[in-house]
Order: C-alpha cells, then sequence, then structure tokens
C-alpha cells in the first residue's frame, strides 16, 4: 500500500511540475521554431502568446489583481515569480489556435484532438489541485484563452500557411521574412 501511495504522490507532483512549466515551453518551442528553422507559422504563433500575455497582463493592472504564490512558475523562500497569463488561458490559447487550424484546413484529427483537449482538462485539474483557484475560476481562465486563440487565429489565417513565405517569394524576388513580418 505505502509503494502505490508514493508513486501516486510522485505521478501527481510531476504533474503538477510539467504543467507548471508548460508556458515556457509552448513560448520556447515556438520561438525557437521561428528563429532557427525560420517558420513564419511558430513567428505567428509565438506573437499571439505574447498579445495573450499582454492582455492577461493589463486587465490584471486594470483590476488591481494579486498574484497567488500558489500559481507561481518559481517559489523562493523571499518571493515569486508569475507570468501574467495564468496557465489554463495559455493551453487555453494553444487549445483553440490548434483547433481553429484543424477547422480551417478541414483535416479532423482525432488522436491530435483528444490529446491537446485532455491536456487543456489535466491543466485545469493540476491548476485546482494545488490551489491556485477554484473549478470554476480554471475554466473560466481557460474559456478566456480558448477565445483569444480562437479571435486571435481567425485575424491571422490567410497568413497561417506553410508556405507563406515561399508564395509570396516568388511574387516579389527581393522579399524577405522581415519584409513580410513587418507588413502585418
Amino acid at each position: 500500500m505505502e509503494i502505490s501511495g508514493g508513486l501516486a504522490l510522485f505521478i501527481k507532483a510531476l504533474t503538477n511540475t510539467l504543467v507548471r512549466l508548460m508556458p515556457i515551453g509552448l513560448y520556447t518551442g515556438s520561438a525557437m521554431s521561428s528563429f532557427v528553422f525560420s517558420d513564419f507559422r511558430a513567428t505567428i504563433l509565438f506573437v499571439g502568446f505574447m498579445i495573450n500575455e499582454f492582455i492577461s497582463l493589463g486587465y490584471r493592472l486594470i483590476l488591481r489583481g494579486k498574484s497567488n504564490p500558489q500559481c507561481a512558475v518559481v517559489r523562493t523562500d523571499t518571493g515569486h515569480f508569475s507570468l501574467p497569463s495564468p496557465i489554463p488561458q495559455t493551453v487555453g490559447f494553444f487549445v483553440a489556435f490548434y483547433l481553429m487550424k484543424m477547422y480551417e484546413e478541414g483535416e479532423f484529427e482525432p488522436l491530435q484532438f483528444f490529446t491537446i483537449v485532455s491536456l487543456l482538462v489535466i491543466v485545469i485539474w493540476s491548476r485546482v489541485n494545488v490551489g491556485c483557484g477554484s473549478t470554476l475560476d480554471m475554466v473560466f481562465s481557460a474559456s478566456v484563452g480558448l477565445l483569444l486563440g480562437s479571435g486571435y487565429y481567425w485575424i491571422v489565417r490567410d497568413y497561417y500557411k506553410h508556405d507563406y513565405l515561399k508564395t509570396k517569394d516568388t511574387e516579389n524576388e527581393n522579399l524577405t521574412y522581415d519584409d513580410v513580418f513587418f507588413k502585418l
């Protein structure tokens, strides 16, 4: 009985830690894909993540929201660091962006759909589990992320194509990555 209880605590702690680091992984993955592989789609996603963070920062400043130490990404004895956007909102943004991409392309991929929706449910459970907020708070936070992600995809859908830079490059031989990015 001791081993199974210890294993359950280990899995719970590992899950909560991975969820805590998930936004940093999403940001880093999209930024590195943008810079290293010159993937324009990753640039668009990274810009969307940053817009999501600034919107959260804005309403946190306007409403004078306080940071909950239980929601912190990093905690020390003297303080803590939290991102402006709650983790369910960030993951909800990503889930909505990806689901809108699947919808727009007309390709429903069941494994990927259920994986990312399950990921969102695990994130909500994890945040409630560590005392970051109530279930209603986390579902609301995820809903805000879903709305922002789907709205952002709707705005950038014409630019979010695998070969967007290559098709523009054939029209104008002197067009660079920066020219396309800064004209958005």
